[in-house]
């Protein structure tokens, strides 16, 4: 072994402070490594990366400085920088710096500099950039991307909210008046024909309520609302609203519950029983002949939490590997062909399934073509304390000698006269066709309550609920029950209603339960306001 070998197997941090060696790092660099004179600002050294970032010959550039090569003002840029950067005796970092190359056209830097001791008292400037214009471009066109999907999302709510208060209104008139048709002396003939309508007006309203469904869930703006509830009259309930259809179709239907069922849950009850309830719809509805079985059990877990178990069967034709795989995507449904027998969205098995998933459970399902399908929801429930409350329903009140003095707010003469049947003998009714007559009418003579609509011209119903709430606070006066009677159901919609001062709301269509319901609410509502104020004073 030679000699210098030797020194160098010797003394290994010869061989790395070799020039050769420090030269092949420096080029190895995959950034552009510039160093410059502290006093003059002239190229020292620039590795092959920088060079092929300028686009110039380091031959050309070592010697000289910004201002040879870049425009003056970004020249004049670089040359502050530099300035700060060796006065602070601190590494800067830029995070993106413009460059206007003298050949490669504009580029995006990210880059740190670094004041270095020279030979002597000589300083130096290190300087290290990652060109990231790619990067930039790719960042620009994801947020370019973003903005896009956010406006194309807010349009697609927008037109949802119109096209659900363009298909409410009219919804209403015709549910409406078939309502209070239906309760007056009809011939079977007629009463046939009246449940006809009443049915496919609420398949539509139906419909409608699945849609706004997907657009909320979405948009992420459903949540739970949980509250203690009996389980078991929950699941029968839903049970109950389509035994009557089998047993018309000549199907078997059964509903039965495990012996150790626990009935007290605390859970979401209303997307409990609408999971429930398209499950058993469809089972019913792709059965012909044969049976619906459905079958509840619960499992307390090791944490205290209730596991519910609800298997729906059916007899009816089933379906292929090939659909279940597709089932619970939105708008796809087992048949989908132009001789199809059996209607539908598409809808109701991917809101379920979206319902089921908050509250950690799941659906699934199994089929064999021709001998029916099985369909599983699971959830997870907290266990209820005590005894539940069974739900408080209003009846309708009867016509007294104390009529209501009704105030309505609404433009669309249907609605109008909808209203006013619905009411019938119980109540005093004024209309304003817009929100300015209603307050009007408002400061003008007292009422017991106001129905206001939301989309209205002259003064939209927001407006008018505020205004009459600002009169209320100015005179002192007792708060009026307000209840936004309209077809606007978004939640946003129903958020801004109830911030504008509207103590309910009331989407339409609308029933005669509900809305007689609604007013004693609402009242109730009023007054305890009233009481909480009294008591403030």
């Amino acid at each position: 072994m030679a000699a210098d070998e030797d020194d160098r197997t010797s003394h290994p941090t010869k061989a790395l402070h070799s020039r050769a060696f420090l030269d092949a790092v420096v080029e190895s660099v995959p950034a552009m490594l510039v160093v410059k004179n502290g006093k003059d600002g002239r190229f020292v050294l620039v590795n092959r990366a920088g060079e092929e970032l300028l686009g110039v010959p380091r031959e050309a550039l070592i010697g000289r400085n910004d201002a040879d090569f870049f425009p003056a003002d970004q020249a004049a840029f670089f040359a502050e920088m530099d300035r700060k950067v060796l006065d602070s005796d601190r590494v800067w970092v830029i995070d993106e710096e413009p460059l206007k190359t003298p050949h490669n056209g504009d580029r995006w830097l990210q880059t740190k500099k670094i004041g270095i001791p020279g030979e002597g008292d000589e300083k130096l400037l290190l300087i290290i950039s990652e060109d990231i214009t790619e990067r930039k471009a790719s960042a620009a066109a994801l947020e370019a991307a973003l903005q896009s999907a956010q406006a194309a999302s807010i349009a697609k709510s927008e037109f949802l909210a119109n096209m659900s208060h363009e298909i409410r209104t009219p919804l209403n008139g015709v549910l409406g008046m078939a309502q209070v048709l239906a309760q007056t002396e009809l011939t079977d003939r007629q009463r046939e024909m009246m449940d006809v309508i009443l049915n496919s007006g609420r398949v539509l309203n139906a419909l409608l309520s699945d849609i706004l469904d997907l657009a909320k869930v979405e948009a992420g703006e459903v949540e739970l609302e949980p509250a203690p509830f009996n389980l078991r009259a929950g699941l029968t309930a839903a049970a109950a609203t389509f035994e009557g259809l089998a047993h018309q179709k000549g199907l078997t239907f059964s509903l039965d519950f495990a012996g150790d069922f626990h009935e007290r849950a605390v859970g979401d009850a209303l997307k409990i029983g609408q999971i429930v309830n398209n499950l058993i719809s469809n089972a019913v509805k792709f059965t012909c002949e044969g049976k619906v079985a459905v079958r509840a059990a619960t499992r307390e877990n090791t944490d205290g939490t209730i596991e519910l178990s609800v298997e729906v069967a059916d007899s009816g034709e089933g379906f292929t590997p090939e659909v279940q795989a597709s089932l619970f995507e939105r708008f796809v449904q087992g048949d989908g062909s132009i001789t199809r027998r059996f209607g539908g969205s598409g809808l109701g098995l991917n809101i379920a399934l979206r319902f089921a998933k908050l509250m950690d459970g799941d659906i699934t399902c199994d089929s064999t073509p021709g001998h029916g399908a099985t369909f599983r929801f699971t959830a997870r429930l907290e266990k209820a304390q005590g005894e539940i409350p069974a739900p408080a329903r209003r009846p309708a009140p009867a016509p007294t000698a104390e009529r209501l003095r009704v105030l309505l707010a609404e433009d669309h003469p249907t609605n109008q006269r909808v209203v006013e049947l619905m009411l019938g003998e119980t109540a005093d009714l004024v209309v304003a066709e817009n929100g300015a007559i209603a307050v009007e009418a408002f400061a003008s003579q007292p009422f017991d309550v106001v129905l206001m609509d939301t989309q209205m011209p002259v003064m939209d119903g927001l407006t008018a609920i505020r205004a009459i709430r600002e009169r209320e606070a100015a005179a002192g006066t007792g708060r009026i029950p307000i209840i936004s009677l309209t077809a606007n159901a978004m939640p946003h919609q129903v958020e801004a209603c109830l911030e504008a001062g509207a103590d309910l709301h009331l989407a339409k269509p609308i029933t005669v339960t509900a809305l007689f319901e609604s007013i004693a609410a609402a009242m109730d509502l009023a007054a305890q306001a009233d009481e909480e104020q009294i008591i403030r004073l």
